[in-house]
């Protein structure tokens, strides 16, 4: 069967690449036949999860286990296959040669092309089981009450307490978990609690029961200080006893911040004019909104050097927009650039396999109550829904109409009517509360909304930079027909 599937394989890089090397493929041939006749020699691992980590700042994979032996090369034949330090792999077995250890990869999780490696080249990657047997000793049955986890509207799941990756964040819809759930829990230096739990989680995508950890105290909170589980990289032993030491996270590591700020949402980027983006000239009416936005990191171009200012702004463009702004300003920067990624990374994808740009930022904006359910199944409930399609000026204003707290968005104009946005419209309160705070003002002397029509990234920036700028709002108008 092997051999049938390198011929396979063997056959279709010649389509591919006609000119490629023969000698590659009998060489992979013939790594296949070297591990078949050291098989009995071959030793399982305990550990299977490695962080490459070569003298070099990269690893070269060798068709055989010692030292000088032939690379491997790509598919072409004209470059040897090399990993940079911190690539990820998975280990398959391990084989002594003159007293040197190898080890050879499982194909998949980022490896290509699987080979030999020598194992002193190699780091482990710690994981849950090493906290749970590390600190099994400090663990105990959970007596308390699950108040703050049931008021949550999310929960953010650990690796282990504390870990600085592989988080997740699912929300309150999307779990069920009670006290009989909680394997044990853990106190941390600082007096949190965490639970071990058997977590029902109910995605589209994953409907199991996982295990994780999760903060009792602060289930919500993904900027808890990081828990180091080791100060310097620990190395493969042969003998299977890896010496871990912990460092528990500074003193003065940051944890929760005031929520709802303007003073949380930042500048970090540097604008540069049309070096930045070409088509949006220095004297443009836009220019300083789409500067503004730029330097907050909220809304980006379209790349190499274009913003596109004429260009329709779309549901899922207005929602990511929305959450961005949001979450800097309720939860700081970095929480809220952070949970942005943890939404990002938990719904990204549905049942039915496809990648939703926009599914992250939309689970965002219903868990924060920034849309309402029914505009949300709009784009949760139909795989096929065009998140492309152009947002009207009257539904960008309803997305964007909570993001700010009321005491952010002072009255300080009038309005008493408006040309074309009657009381019985559409998002009528939103439109007029956004008239009453001076973040819009209508395309004329008279308040003209236009609710109908679509909106530009152009004026998109323009909305956005008032709402965030209080100088720049509107003020002392009073609108009437």
């Amino acid at each position: 069967m092997i051999k049938r599937l390198t011929l396979m394989l063997l056959v279709f890089s010649m389509l591919i690449s006609p000119m490629a090397p023969m000698a590659v493929y009998a060489d992979a041939i013939m790594g296949n036949e070297f591990r078949s006749k050291i098989r009995d020699k071959l030793q399982p691992l305990d550990r299977n999860r490695f962080y490459v980590n070569g003298p070099d700042g990269y690893v070269t994979i060798r068709e055989e286990p010692r030292s000088g032996s032939k690379p491997v090369m790509n598919y072409r034949g004209d470059s040897e296959v090399t990993y940079p330090n911190g690539t990820q792999v998975l280990m398959d077995q391990t084989y002594v040669q003159n007293g040197e250890y190898w080890g050879i990869m499982e194909e998949g999780h980022h490896v290509i092309y699987p080979g030999w490696i020598p194992m002193d080249h190699l780091l482990l990657v710690y994981v849950r089981e090493d906290f749970n047997a590390d600190f099994q000793d400090k663990f105990y049955k959970y007596a308390g009450n699950l108040t703050a986890v049931q008021a949550a509207n999310r929960l953010v799941l650990w690796q282990w307490p504390g870990a600085d990756r592989e988080k997740r964040v699912i929300n309150a819809s999307d779990f069920t978990l009670t006290n009989a759930q909680i394997l044990y829990a853990y106190k941390d230096n600082r007096g949190r609690e965490w639970g071990y739990v058997n977590i029902n989680i109910r995605l589209d995508w994953d409907r199991s029961n996982r295990h994780e950890w999760i903060c009792l105290s602060d289930p919500e909170n993904s900027q808890i200080p990081t828990f180091h589980p080791a100060p310097e990289p620990i190395k493969w032993s042969s003998d299977g006893i890896y010496k871990w030491t912990h460092v528990d996270a500074p003193d003065n590591a940051v944890g929760q911040i005031e929520r709802y700020s303007l003073a949380h949402i930042i500048k970090v980027n540097s604008y540069g004019g049309i070096i930045t983006f070409s088509d949006v000239p220095r004297n443009a009416w836009f220019g300083n909104a789409v500067a503004s936005a730029y330097e907050y990191d909220i809304i980006k171009g379209k790349g190499a050097g274009i913003f596109d200012p004429d260009g329709i702004l779309t549901w899922g463009e207005a929602l990511t927009i929305a959450s961005r702004i949001h979450a800097n300003y309720k939860y700081g920067k970095n929480e809220g650039d952070d949970l942005l990624a943890l939404y990002d990374q938990t719904y990204n994808y549905s049942v039915y396999g496809f990648r939703f740009l926009y599914q992250g930022a939309v689970k965002y904006c219903l868990s924060e109550g920034l849309i309402d359910i029914d505009v949300g199944d709009i784009y949760m409930g139909d795989p096929y829904y065009d998140f492309e399609t152009p947002i009207t000026r009257a539904e960008m204003v309803y997305a964007w109409a909570k993001i700010l707290q009321p005491q952010d968005m002072p009255k300080q104009n009038t309005v008493i009517t408006l040309p074309d946005v009657g009381a019985n419209a559409d998002f009528y309160e939103e439109i007029i509360s956004f008239y009453e705070a001076g973040i819009i003002g209508g395309v004329d002397a008279q308040g003209t909304f236009n609710p109908n029509n679509n909106i530009t990234r152009a004026e998109a920036a323009t909305i956005f930079m008032n709402l965030i700028d209080a100088s720049t709002r509107h003020s002392g108008k009073i609108y009437r027909k």
